[in-house]
Parts: structure tokens; C-alpha cells; sequence
């Protein structure tokens, strides 16, 4: 199959980390999602972008007393929802979808006294949060500006991860590579402050991008009904 996705020499590249990743094409023809996929491939901005507010008063307990990153704590239990809902693994190349065994956790990091982002990969499957953390912490301390772009160029089965913690913000929108292409949901997290109607908890503003073709938005609204579960099922 001819990858549409190349690199400056036209070389085709893996679209996915067969070392680590598998994938599973689904036959379009018999595929519930069939109509709605390639009535979404032809629009100009095939997108569902929702933002909403987190309850992330146990993540932001839990990442205090084990003296680890919250915003780590929270790429973790955002992976481990998105990976237990089906549509999320979903992706296309060249107009053809398949579905990932599970996704890959990279994480926009700013190192101390730097301004220029590099990306950490989280060791994934991992069913253990502070490991997962502290794993992740050091890939990204070592990571460096040239293997920014191997590690997202291209890559399908991954969730890139960024936040702006100086920001309360109330809508995001990530950068969109060949539009109508680019299919492999997007997360961010915002500026946790506290809530004005509820005492001692905190709340965090969640962005979640994702391709209408391989979605809806129940599928979203799933998303962050789970993601709200794991935060409040957190045992500190």
C-alpha cells in the first residue's frame, strides 16, 4: 500500500511503531461508520474540538504526596481512558482505516531555562502511575530538539500531549497537518484554578481534538464522562 504521508525524499514512512504497536484493518465495506467516514473526508475541517472543565482535586493530591508531576498523573489517565474507548484507536492512511492495539502517550516538555519544546515518549502499556511518571520525566529530560520530529512525523498510533498552565482558557485548537489527513487525536490541559461553586475542589480546562470521520459526539462525551471517573477513582 502506498503511504500518502513522505518525508523529503519521498521515501515511504511507517505510519505506526511496529516494534511496540499493532494495527487491525477493518473492512470498509461491512464498517458501521462507513456513510459518516467519507461523508467527513470530503469537508474542509473534519474536526470535533470540545474543551471542558476537569474535577482534578485527587490527580492534583495524589502528584503532590508522591512528589511526581500532575501533569504527567493526568497524560497517564487521559491515556488509560482513551485506550479503553474503540473509537478513539481509530485511524485512516490514504482513505483506508484500521485500529491501533493502543495508543502511544508523547508529551510536549519545556526543560528548565529553554523556551524551545522537545517531546518524551511514556512507556506504554504501563499499569503503574508513578512509574509511568517517572519514566516519562526522564525521557524527556534527555529528549532533544532533533528527535522532536522522528518521534511525531508521521506517526499515527500516538496521542501528542501539550499544556498551558499559564493559560484559563475555554477553547484550544492544535496545529492541523494536511487537513482532512491529520486523524490522530490532540490533547491539552490548561490552568487548573479553584472552583468558584464548589469549596476545595479544582478544576482544569481539557482540550480534546479528534476526527469527526472516526467519531461522534457521544464519543467525546464518553471520553470525558470516563476521564472524570478515573480522576475521582484516584486513590491518594
Amino acid at each position: 500500500m502506498e503511504n500518502s504521508f513522505a518525508n523529503n525524499n519521498d521515501k515511504p514512512l511507517q505510519f505506526y511503531n511496529a516494534e511496540t504497536n499493532s494495527i487491525k484493518w477493518i473492512d470498509i465495506d461491512t464498517w458501521e461508520r462507513r456513510r459518516l467516514f467519507y461523508n467527513y473526508l470530503g469537508t474542509d475541517f473534519p474536526y470535533i474540538i470540545l474543551t471542558a472543565n476537569v474535577d482534578v482535586t485527587k490527580p492534583l493530591a495524589f502528584a503532590k504526596k508522591h512528589g511526581i508531576s500532575f501533569n504527567l498523573v493526568m497524560v497517564y489517565l487521559t491515556n488509560k481512558t482513551v485506550d479503553s474507548i474503540e473509537n478513539y484507536r481509530y485511524r485512516f492512511i490514504d482513505g483506508k482505516p484500521f485500529i491501533i492495539d493502543h495508543t502511544r502517550p508523547t508529551i510536549n516538555h519545556l526543560k528548565k531555562d529553554s523556551d524551545i519544546f522537545v517531546i518524551g515518549e511514556g512507556p506504554w502499556p504501563c499499569d503503574d502511575i508513578i512509574e509511568f511518571c517517572k519514566i516519562t520525566h526522564e525521557n524527556m529530560e534527555k529528549a532533544t530538539e532533533e528527535e522532536r520530529e522522528e518521534l511525531l512525523h508521521n506517526k499515527l498510533d500516538i496521542i501528542n500531549y501539550t499544556s498551558i498552565p499559564w493559560i484559563q482558557y475555554t477553547g484550544f485548537i492544535r496545529t492541523i497537518a494536511h487537513n482532512g489527513l491529520d486523524n490522530a487525536p490532540k490533547m491539552s490541559f490548561g490552568k487548573y484554578f479553584k472552583d468558584p461553586t464548589n469549596p476545595g475542589h479544582v478544576l482544569m480546562p481539557v482540550s480534546n481534538q479528534t476526527h469527526h470521520g472516526l467519531m461522534d459526539g457521544t464519543h467525546v462525551g464518553k471520553f470525558f464522562k470516563k476521564l472524570q471517573e478515573a480522576c475521582d477513582a484516584l486513590e491518594i
